[in-house]
């Protein structure tokens, strides 16, 4: 799976794109060199405009699972500290306090990161990316406001087509 979102990846290369939980799912544990993968991603040149979303309390359960895996998260994140952005998912939250459980759930994460790295992590990469992904969508509102709206053709999917 991994070359196919390599080339995923590679074949928009100017779309910030924001991995979410690290890569990992609900029943998708951490492979074997997952951190040397990311590394190996975020280090090329060609993937400079993908990020890695550290959210949900399942990833967080990987990262402080032992002082090992905090410190070897923590050096990758310290290396490239614009690349990484914090969420606060939790499945089915009941409340507020459940996403501070998750930030919280890093405590030992945010204690090994360098100051500068923390703030961008939880705040600072969120701010900078959102803000300006909020610039780009005015402006191709603006450019495309009086454009003529089309209809997609129908699809299976649709639920419009052969025998309606």
């Amino acid at each position: 799976m991994l070359k196919q979102l390599r080339a995923l990846f590679s074949r928009h290369p100017n779309t910030t794109i924001i991995w979410a939980h690290v890569g990992l799912g609900r029943i998708v544990q951490p492979v074997k060199d997952q951190l040397a993968m990311l590394e190996r991603a975020l280090s090329n040149p060609e993937m400079k405009h993908v990020y890695i979303d550290i959210s949900w309390d399942e990833v967080a359960k990987y990262v402080v699972q032992s002082t090992e895996t905090v410190a070897m998260t923590a050096a990758v994140i310290n290396k490239y500290p614009d690349r990484f952005l914090f969420g606060t998912d939790v499945v089915a939250p009941s409340g507020p306090e459940a996403q501070k459980k998750v930030y919280d759930a890093y405590t030992p994460l945010w204690k090994a990161l360098t100051r500068e790295t923390s703030e961008k992590v939880r705040l600072g990469n969120y701010a900078r990316l959102f803000d300006a992904a909020r610039v780009k969508v005015r402006a191709w509102e603006k450019a495309n406001e009086n454009l003529p709206r089309l209809q997609p053709a129908p699809t299976p999917a649709s639920g419009i087509g052969k025998g309606h």
